[in-house]
């Protein structure tokens, strides 16, 4: 966060100097009023290997899939920043399968499967380079991440637990991108994130996940 606004107050500081030294150019917003955006993404999502939690007790080698989704986002920079410190809202949502062996554990035999699905809120600190085509950013989110574990199937011992659980969590990202503006209103943007949040699942064996994935995404935008 400390390096977010450390770059902000850097880049205000540059767009006062070059309002002062030039005229805006013609691709960056004009007037005095907020640039206000829009935009769709779809993305990739490549899970980090974490293992799954079930009845207290961690189930080694789980693999979680790799896996896509997509989403939506919307945000507004103000004109007294110089166009360069914004707030963005964004939400997506994602898939991942999940699986794990058959192991021994304290209870006996123990296993795990089911399919991640989870749609995330997220309200997002942006700072930005106010190129005129080419605009790279980074950024730092936080907010709320509802997700499901379907198709469940865990073993623990005696113990059995199948169907849907559901969890709702604190979820966080870091992330950068490149933004090009085609015209005054029309942008495509490309943009990595590392996302994490903690899934702690409802059920007889409380099912849990310390989720955390590289996500790679594309989309476009209209701006106002």
């Amino acid at each position: 966060m400390s390096i977010v606004l450390s770059l902000a107050l850097c880049l205000t500081a540059y767009s006062a100097a070059a309002q002062e030294t030039g005229p805006t150019e013609d691709l960056l917003p004009q007037g005095d009023g907020p640039e206000i955006y829009g935009g769709i993404f779809f993305l990739g999502s490549l899970a980090k290997n974490r293992n799954l939690n079930v009845g207290g007790e961690e189930l080694s080698s789980t693999t979680v899939k790799n896996g896509a989704g997509g989403g939506f986002k919307a945000g507004v920079f103000p004109a007294f920043t110089g166009y360069i410190v914004g707030i963005q809202a964004e939400a997506f949502g994602l898939g991942h399968e999940i699986t794990t062996p058959t192991t021994i554990g304290s209870s006996g035999n123990q296993s795990g499967r089911g399919t991640l699905l989870a749609w995330t809120t997220l309200v997002s600190l942006v700072v930005r380079y106010p190129g005129e085509q080419f605009q790279p950013y980074a950024g730092v989110g936080a907010g709320w991440s509802s997700s499901l574990l379907v198709e469940t199937n865990l073993t623990k011992g005696a113990m059995t637990q199948t169907g849907t659980a559901r969890d709702s969590s604190f979820a966080s990202q870091y992330f950068a991108g490149l933004r090009m503006n085609l015209t005054q209103r029309v942008f495509l943007f490309g943009e990595y994130k590392y996302f994490a949040s903690r899934y702690n699942w409802s059920g007889n064996l409380q099912p849990s996940l310390d989720f955390r994935a590289h996500i790679l995404a594309i989309g476009a935008g209209l701006s106002f």
